[in-house]
């Protein structure tokens, strides 16, 4: 377990420290072979072989060292608990494997020896600097609320109570958890570190609002994983005292998430609404011609944090299709769809015209489908979990849209749309596009 950093500043004083650390001793072994001949070699090191006069050479040599100690996990224990595990040692010879790739893909192997320098004055430089950065910023002692009555909430307790896990302490360990919508004060406003270890089905509503709470900064929310959730969820390496657990935390609800959807849509998005403008106007005076209403439907949709916003989109049943019978859900054989209005809907060409609201910000280019609110009230009493869609914006396409089948159930899709949100990564974005455009080549939309 460990702090948030944006919470203490912990964080970010140890990585700015850790990058003046790697850049400095970087130079000092650069330096000290242009002016210091060492035996065993061919002389003092020409100014040519490695360059320091480039400020970019530096820069990168500062992010190396981070990525490298990011990777080793040094930013995620206390000092004492990186040190048993030799965690500093393993950090500086991976960012002198990586500082060693950089200078030869750059055509600039950089020397031997200047590594075999810096390993060790880097390793010395950062113990010292991590003993003065604890006295500088304390990790500080959080409270943490374990919530369960399994075997593991009871290590975990024993754990936090005893003083093992640095930089935490136990503040109650709640074994009954009562049925029914979780209390307004199941979370003690003290509490800054959440164990969910409960194996419970009917305390799944508790996880949800433990969820959404811990979304707005409250606290950090940990899962003490069963042996089902480490063979689905992968490897877990994060650890309460010698317990697995998980940190929950809906990626696609980041900052970073949400910077790099953004750039795509402000990219993508006027691009994507010019090109689609033909095929837009095309479509409309085909809807006009098949039967009579306007070729334009304006709809309410559910969009991020509940809030209810209008899209258009282009008609794809008759007119007044609702007007006996109310909002319904459409069908795979609908009969209230028009011949062209089920060709839109495979292509989904219909809801071209929500690009406009890609490129005004209500709506993004990936995300879960925004719904009628009259169905969303519907889903919310049966399935609890499906007002975690509104933590993001929601998008024009997504993954229960490329992955799941035309008559596929929301409460399916609704676990899509989770994957997405608890799992995102770039990576995925390129997915769902990809898989988007090959969706309406083969005409199959959902």
């Amino acid at each position: 377990m460990k702090p948030r950093g944006e919470r203490s500043g912990r964080t970010i004083v140890l990585v700015l420290g850790d990058a003046v650390a790697g850049i400095a001793t970087f130079v000092a072994a650069v330096w000290f072979r242009r002016v210091v001949p060492i035996p065993g070699t061919l002389g003092l090191l020409p100014q040519e072989n490695v360059s320091l006069d480039f400020f970019p050479w530096l820069l990168l040599v500062g992010l190396l060292t981070l990525f490298a100690l990011y990777l080793t996990g040094v930013y995620e224990q206390s000092t004492e608990e990186i040190r048993e595990r030799g965690g500093f040692l393993v950090a500086v010879l991976l960012n002198a494997a990586l500082l060693i790739a950089l200078f030869f893909l750059a055509g600039r192997p950089v020397p031997r020896t200047v590594i075999l320098l810096q390993v060790p004055v880097f390793f010395v430089t950062l113990e010292l600097w991590r003993w003065a950065g604890d006295r500088l910023v304390p990790i500080g002692i959080r409270p943490v609320l374990v919530l369960g009555a399994s075997e593991d909430a009871g290590r975990a307790a024993r754990a936090l109570a005893g003083g093992a896990i640095a930089g935490h302490t136990l503040l109650e360990w709640r074994q009954q958890l009562e049925t029914g919508p979780a209390s307004p004060d199941l979370v003690p406003p003290e509490a800054q570190d959440v164990v969910f270890a409960s194996q419970r089905s009917e305390d799944r509503e508790y996880l949800i609002e433990l969820l959404e709470k811990s979304v707005d900064g409250e606290f950090s929310l940990w899962v003490l994983p069963g042996l089902t959730d480490i063979l689905t969820a992968g490897i877990t390496s994060r650890t309460l005292g010698d317990l697995p657990v998980q940190l929950v935390e809906p990626r696609g609800a980041g900052l970073p998430a949400r910077a790099l959807r953004r750039l795509l849509d402000i990219l993508a998005g006027p691009v994507l609404l010019v090109l689609a403008g033909p095929v837009i106007g095309l479509a409309a005076l085909l809807v006009r011609l098949e039967s009579s209403g306007g070729a334009f439907l304006k709809q309410a949709r559910v969009g991020k944090g509940g809030q209810v916003f209008y899209i258009w989109k282009l008609r794809t049943m008759v007119a007044n299709a609702e007007e006996g019978s109310g909002p319904q859900l459409a069908e795979k054989s609908d009969p209230r769809l028009t011949r062209i209005g089920k060709w839109l809907r495979k292509t989904r060409i219909d809801e071209l015209p929500q690009l406009l609201l890609v490129v005004q910000g209500a709506m993004s280019l990936i995300g879960p489908r925004p719904e009628r609110p009259e169905f969303v009230e519907g889903f919310l009493r049966e399935i609890p979990a499906y007002r975690l869609r509104h933590l993001i914006k929601p998008g024009l396409t997504g993954l229960a849209q490329v992955m799941g089948a035309y008559a596929t159930k929301p409460d399916v899709k609704l676990r899509y749309d989770l994957g997405y949100i608890l799992h995102w990564n770039p990576a995925l974005d390129i997915f769902i596009l990809i898989r988007t455009v090959s969706t309406i080549l083969r005409v199959s939309g959902v």
